[in-house]
């Protein structure tokens, strides 16, 4: 994974961004940590409404870098479960804490509760 090649810098931000920067990758992320989804179908149902070739293709993408593992299911062949890594672990405080930002400069305070029911399943883990 660390092929400067991949990257169009060698500073850290800009090759974190290079694998965390698009809109999806950490709604997936948050959505296999936070809400225990490990399918692709729970996956495809995220109320943010990803299209299923971006799904496929960012699910692809965090399982080559190691973000992500993927198994096949044993109930049925055609299903695969996907899992954090350790690696991916280590990407949940910043995650939180860039919702945490997010709540406090980009919503309103009405929309505060809906977070906290949102975030309920996940903080009670």
């Amino acid at each position: 994974m660390k092929n400067a090649k991949q990257f169009r810098s060698t500073c850290p931000l800009a090759r974190g961004l290079d694998i965390l920067g698009d809109k999806w990758t950490l709604l997936i992320l948050r959505d296999i940590h936070a809400f225990g989804k490990t399918t692709y179908k729970e996956l495809s149902q995220m109320p943010e409404k990803i299209a299923t070739n971006t799904l496929a293709d960012r699910l692809e993408k965090l399982t080559s870098i190691g973000l992500l593992t993927k198994t096949r299911s044993t109930k049925n062949k055609l299903v695969f479960h996907y899992h954090c890594t350790e690696k991916a672990e280590d990407l949940v405080p910043m995650i939180e804490s860039f919702s945490k930002w997010s709540l406090k400069y980009l919503c309103e305070e009405s929309e505060h509760a809906d977070f906290e029911q949102v975030m309920e399943p996940v903080n009670q883990n």
